[in-house]
């Protein structure tokens, strides 16, 4: 499949490719938690988040990404990470609530609830498993974002593989006749004008 050249794409839309990118948000939050749930973190959901807010921040843009838009893929990216790590908290919480004999929604509504959660997250084992996402994070993501940032830099208004670019304008050239023997022929010098012709010049009696 070929890719279009950046001058064959229209401007960026950034509204348009943000709200695209935002889609990740949610679906990344939802993969962290069933992945946490069984007790499983792998840079691959950084990634996976990192490489679907930059094609869909494309997508939504029209297929360009300029600066703005590589740090606002990052930003979604990292407030993806964030929320996706504390709701792993959240989760495990639940479950203990739930395994006590209280329902999801019981839980969630449960005065402590949030404070059970800041415990959770500030015990040390947390804090190591914190610092473990964000280098795994950082691993799994890294390269898909260095990467918008360099489309952000290429020039966007360069030709197309395979066009032909205008050069300047340089007149026709005259067509060289040739003699019946291949070579050129020396054109004969133009004829002077009938005032300056010698016949011309008797005076007529």
């Amino acid at each position: 499949m070929t890719q279009s050249s950046p001058s064959s794409l229209p401007s960026e839309n950034f509204q348009r490719g943000l709200i695209f990118a935002l889609v990740v948000l949610p679906v990344g939050i939802v993969a962290w938690d069933i992945l946490w749930s069984v007790g499983f973190v792998a840079s691959i959901v950084a990634f996976g988040v990192a490489w679907a807010a930059v094609r869909l921040y494309r997508i939504g843009s029209g297929g360009r990404i300029t600066r703005t838009g590589a740090i606002a893929v990052t930003a979604i990216t990292i407030a993806t990470l964030v929320l996706a790590y504390v709701s792993g908290f959240v989760v495990d919480v639940v479950q203990a609530l739930v395994k006590q004999g209280a329902s999801v929604t019981e839980a969630l509504a449960y005065p402590p609830f949030w404070g059970y959660v800041g415990q959770a997250m500030t015990a040390p084992s947390a804090l190591v498993s914190l610092l473990l996402a964000a280098v795994f994070g950082a691993l799994g993501c890294v390269s898909v974002l260095r990467g918008a940032f360099r489309l952000s830099r290429a020039p966007q208004d360069v030709a197309a593989p395979g066009a032909v670019v205008p050069g300047p304008y340089s007149p026709p050239m005259q067509p060289t006749l040739m003699n019946p023997e291949g070579t050129p022929a020396i054109p004969a010098p133009p004829a002077a004008p009938p005032a300056e012709r010698a016949d011309q010049t008797e005076d007529p009696k």
